[in-house]
């Protein structure tokens, strides 16, 4: 159920069951969704894609005012398939790391998981969510800002977002933010 339960404050009984906790929060999912519906349907994705792209965008921006354009990246590049075939997400990279590596209990698994979700290999969206998005991610993948990026990196120090049109530009903003040195 990954990217399906909805990030919020929950109050559970000691000892309430798993199914009456799963069933609360699907419930709050359920109404969550409902708020978007008619946006995901009008989005010409799945629920899932967008729930998918969310979750992306969720871990990779860098603050939630910096979401709509994250996610204006990852639209471009999905709207361009022949340029951009793979999303080339590091978030996806440590799912597979923090979450595959560790759940699976078999190489076989592993390799299977691994194509699935490796955004540096496989085209176009993963197989499903990386964590549960929150509302500013849902939207953020459904009102985009309009942009001509392609690329976009983070300075880890000080969370300022670098936005790049061409590969070039990129390779400049990637020493900017202290993640590659000059060449």
């Amino acid at each position: 159920m990954e990217g399906y339960f909805y990030p919020d404050t929950y109050e559970f009984y000691v000892n309430d069951s798993a199914g009456n906790v799963t069933k609360k929060l699907r419930e709050q999912f359920e109404k969550k969704y409902e708020t978007v519906k008619a946006k995901i349907k009008n989005s010409g994705m799945s629920l899932n894609e967008v729930m998918t792209l969310a979750s992306i965008v969720q871990l990779e921006a860098a603050s939630e005012y910096e979401m709509p354009k994250v996610a204006s990246v990852f639209l471009n590049r999905l709207d361009d398939p022949d340029t951009y075939p793979m999303l080339q997400s590091d978030t996806t990279t440590n799912y597979i790391k923090n979450v595959i590596k560790t759940e699976a209990d078999n190489t076989a698994s592993i390799e299977h998981y691994t194509e699935c979700y490796d955004t540096y290999k496989c085209k176009g969206l993963p197989a499903g969510p990386i964590c549960n998005p929150g509302m500013a991610a849902i939207n953020a993948v459904l009102e985009p800002k309009k942009t001509d990026y392609y690329y976009f990196c983070n300075n880890l120090k000080t969370g300022e977002t670098f936005y790049a049109k061409t590969l070039d530009e990129h390779e400049e903003n990637l020493v900017k933010a202290g993640l590659a040195k000059k060449k």
